[in-house]
């Protein structure tokens, strides 16, 4: 079992995690009191990460799109029969902060998330993303390949749009994107139309799926902050129940109870690197030191960013935790930015949860996570529910 586990004196309600990255979401579940058996992660610095934390669980590394991961993970269901099934299927493809593109490969993962439950018909599952899941369009899944494939050059035009009105904010086109940025425009609008006409909204889509696979199923989006996290994180939560032990699943219950930075980060002042497992300061020049020193708390290092570089108020949750290529948050009362182990302090997890990997790709890992709070929450009222049916 992983870090912080809290035995139960009765056979805990088994798991599989699919897409487990560096796994917030099993941690949870297992501090509620469930058992994970298998999880599946396909990137190599989160499967190390996992694997180090969870050595009891039978860990795939490998693809979930592979038929002979999802028939491996049938025989251990078989042997074994899996209560529930979790997982958030990378969120890139839906995030705000991204192009939303509808026919992005990672944006399509969520139809191996729903296959498996199909076939195995777990009695509950669960399933994380962002936000801006509940607000993405996407093409349907039966779209007939030529019109895909129309829609995929119409979508890479406006990508490309986008990418260069990116790099024209930053700095002068040359004349050739100054002339592709041109000629995408004339036609952007009628584009964007063309693609308007093919897409569905995904929310409804996928509840539609889990319903034919048998499900009742009701979402919520949940703020970690209401449930003891010390970061502000907004997170779309489905949870779908087998229909012949369906009684009404009830989401948790908000709390007024905030924890701060403060709260989660004081101890760790003044503490040198090494201090604790990925405690690792990032070296600054003396002249960014000082462009550090004159950023006050709530404030950005830099006028167009809006989370990178922003520095902590202390007595208030954080932002939402991001990876932000290297540019996290600035420390509230230091003058650096905070370290990987700081970050993964604001994700709820264990000082002894050990991340792997270069230090760029554990921020990678913790800025997806799922914060562990907000997964055992949802995970404390499913094991609820299960111990009534």
């Amino acid at each position: 079992m992983g870090k912080g586990t809290i035995p139960r004196a009765r056979s805990a309600p088994t798991i599989l995690d699919l897409f487990a990255g560096a796994g917030g979401l099993s941690l949870g579940f297992e501090q509620a009191g469930f058992r994970v058996v298998a999880a599946v992660e396909f990137w190599e610095p989160a499967s190390k990460t996992y694997a180090r934390n969870h050595p009891g669980v039978h860990l795939f590394k490998d693809d979930i799109r592979n038929d002979d991961v999802k028939q491996k993970i049938l025989a251990i269901h078989q042997d074994s029969p899996i209560d529930v099934i979790i997982g958030g299927p990378p969120c890139q493809g839906y995030s705000n902060a991204g192009n939303r593109d509808p026919l992005d490969p990672r944006g399509q993962l969520y139809l191996d998330f729903y296959q498996v439950i199909a076939t195995m018909q777990p009695r509950a599952f669960v399933m994380e993303n962002v936000k801006g899941l509940a607000s993405m369009k996407v093409l349907p899944p039966d779209l007939p390949k030529k019109e895909a494939g129309a829609m995929q050059k119409q979508l890479a035009a406006i990508r490309r749009f986008k990418d260069l009105k990116r790099y024209g904010a930053q700095r002068a086109l040359d004349p050739d994107e100054q002339a592709e940025f041109d000629t995408i425009a004339r036609t952007l609008s009628k584009t964007q139309t063309a693609i308007k006409q093919h897409l569905v909204p995904l929310l409804p889509l996928i509840l539609s799926i889990a319903e034919r696979a048998g499900y009742a199923v009701s979402w919520q989006v949940l703020n970690a902050k209401h449930f003891g996290s010390p970061q502000a994180r907004e997170r779309v939560f489905i949870v779908g129940i087998r229909k012949d032990i369906d009684r009404g699943f009830e989401f948790p219950k908000p709390s007024d109870c905030v924890r701060t930075v403060r709260d989660a980060l004081h101890d760790l002042e003044g503490k040198p690197p090494g201090y604790l497992p990925n405690h690792e300061f990032t070296r600054h020049a003396p002249a960014f030191v000082k462009r550090l020193h004159s950023t006050a708390p709530g404030e950005n290092v830099y006028e167009h960013y809006t989370d990178g570089w922003w520095r902590l108020l202390p007595d208030k949750p954080a932002r939402t935790v991001k990876e932000n290529h290297g540019g996290v948050f600035v420390h509230y009362s230091e003058d650096r930015v905070l370290t990987p182990r700081e970050l993964a302090r604001l994700q709820d997890f264990p000082d002894d949860y050990v991340f792997e990997g270069a230090k760029s790709m554990v921020l990678k890992q913790i800025g997806n996570a799922v914060p562990v709070n907000l997964s055992r929450a949802i995970a404390e009222e499913l094991l609820k529910f299960l111990d009534d049916v």
